[in-house]
């Protein structure tokens, strides 16, 4: 599973004066709430508490072909899901805001870097070099063969769909020539039915609707 959202909370709260399985447990909730919406599927939590005043790191992992499945394409899909990301923050904060955190005990709270984050690195490097003229092949060949590091190290922490979505949606010759990689794509393109590659997004009141209804108290 991939590594989909992520973020780093500090608040200026003894840490000896809360209940850290409990404060893991009450910030996961949360979080849950607004991250199955937001990613269309049912996603896993890693959340921890740090010593000091209050630290959490938290991690939203899940598949990132069902996160996309609202949006237009893979490219503009990724684009969505690092904003859908930094909405997902900004939600979780208020949401602890409004539940009695003193918004001036929010130190800080951070995106974290995460893989949608690394695939659109790589696709905005294939992107810049393919738009460089009048460049040696030893660059090209460089540079290349960087590209290629980058999406091998992102299709480790992928399963075997999200690795065929991702690697079906670059040229082959951006893909490392000694794993199963350029197979898995091959074969994802092969197979695939048209409703799995193109994506038909709900309108902005859909989505709202869809918030609304599910976090709305019973």
């Amino acid at each position: 599973m991939a590594k989909i959202a992520g973020m780093h909370l500090h608040f200026d709260i003894s840490f000896y004066e809360i209940d850290e399985r409990e404060t893991e447990e009450y910030i996961s909730s949360i979080v849950k709430s607004y991250s199955n919406i937001i990613f269309d599927q049912e996603t896993e939590l890693n959340v921890r508490v740090y010593e000091g005043s209050v630290k959490v790191y938290i991690a939203v992992t899940g598949a990132i072909y069902l996160a996309i499945g609202q949006y237009g394409s893979f490219r503009s899909g990724i684009d969505y899901m690092i904003e859908d990301a930094k909405n997902l923050k900004g939600l979780v904060v208020s949401q602890l805001i409004k539940n009695g955190v003193s918004e001036l005990d929010v130190i800080s709270a951070r995106k974290l870097h995460c893989t949608p984050d690394k695939i659109r690195r790589a696709l905005l490097s294939i992107e810049r070099l393919e738009s460089k003229t009048n460049i040696s092949d030893v660059y090209l060949q460089k540079e290349i063969s960087k590209i290629k590091t980058s999406v091998r190290n992102i299709c480790r922490w992928l399963g075997e769909k999200d690795v065929g979505l991702f690697a079906s949606s670059i040229d082959p010759k951006y893909l490392p020539e000694d794993s199963r990689i350029p197979e898995i794509a091959k074969q994802y393109k092969i197979n695939a039915r048209e409703e799995d590659i193109v994506f038909f997004p709900l309108t902005s009141n859909e989505y709202n609707e869809q918030v609304y209804k599910a976090l709305k108290p019973n």
